[in-house]
């Protein structure tokens, strides 16, 4: 299954051009990029954010494992120490999310994620060949409760629910060097439109409700799965309501993968 969701994303997803960066981005002084789509030719990828304090370092979402060895050069690049990851939050369970994740639980970073999402993204650690099969050797650590507040490596997170590019996506509200930034995951592209929207679990008509909700939370920096909008205020998320009679309606249910 996994296989032909990166093909499925290769082939549909239209974004705009990456710059020509070989280590990432540092956006602000300590939030990093250290992966995103096109770091690997010819594969799928994320932007992974690394937010820095004295108690650690906080990922959102993990990237690939195809994608990990590049990570690490980056991380290295920007004196970051993998190490340091203390936790890894996702956003959502696609593969170029979440299967990386298994590389930093194995050296002991907790990994949380959608209750409803454990099985699936463990099952894409086997998928891609990079846990073996039946072995369980590393799980998801915890769970993420839309509508809680934790704290990680000294940032307080506020877990927001937001389905609509899946049924079980959450988004984070954390303060980073006074910026409040909102990490999106995938619920929509720079150019306005919902991401790839091939999911069971896609629904235009839940996006709009999670945009709205999200449009209520004061934040300034807008951090998405494949992209970022420094200074945005919600500007992305008002562009794409305005044009939300364009986006791609919801693809029948087969009833042959569950929605995720």
């Amino acid at each position: 299954m996994y296989r032909a969701q990166r093909q499925a994303k290769l082939r549909i997803m239209s974004l705009p051009a990456q710059p020509a960066i070989s280590y990432g981005q540092q956006l602000l002084p300590d939030l990093f990029v250290v992966s995103w789509l096109g770091m690997i030719p010819g594969q799928i990828d994320c932007h992974v954010f690394v937010l820095r304090s004295s108690q650690g370092l906080l990922l959102i979402d993990a990237g690939t494992p195809w994608g990990h060895g590049r990570l690490l050069e980056n991380l290295a690049h920007w004196q970051l120490a993998p190490a340091e990851i203390r936790t890894v939050l996702l956003t959502h369970g696609h593969v170029d999310h979440v299967s990386g994740a298994y590389h930093f639980a194995a050296q002991g970073a907790e990994i949380l994620s959608h209750r409803e999402l454990q099985s699936m993204i463990e099952c894409q650690w086997e998928a891609t060949g990079v846990q073996p099969s039946g072995g369980g050797a590393y799980r998801v650590a915890g769970y993420l409760e839309p509508g809680t507040t934790l704290t990680r490596c000294g940032f307080e997170i506020t877990v927001l629910a937001s389905p609509g590019h899946t049924r079980h996506c959450l988004s984070f509200l954390i303060t980073v060097n006074g910026g409040r930034c909102l990490f999106s995951g995938d619920l929509l592209m720079g150019n306005a439109q919902p991401g790839w929207h091939g999911d069971p679990g896609y629904d235009p008509v839940a996006l709009q409700d999670s945009l709205r909700r999200l449009l209520q939370e004061d934040f300034q920096h807008l951090c998405y799965g494949h992209g970022v909008v420094l200074n945005d205020r919600g500007a992305l998320f008002r562009r794409a309501l305005a044009s939300a009679s364009t986006w791609p309606e919801r693809p029948p249910i087969t009833g042959r993968h569950p929605a995720r």
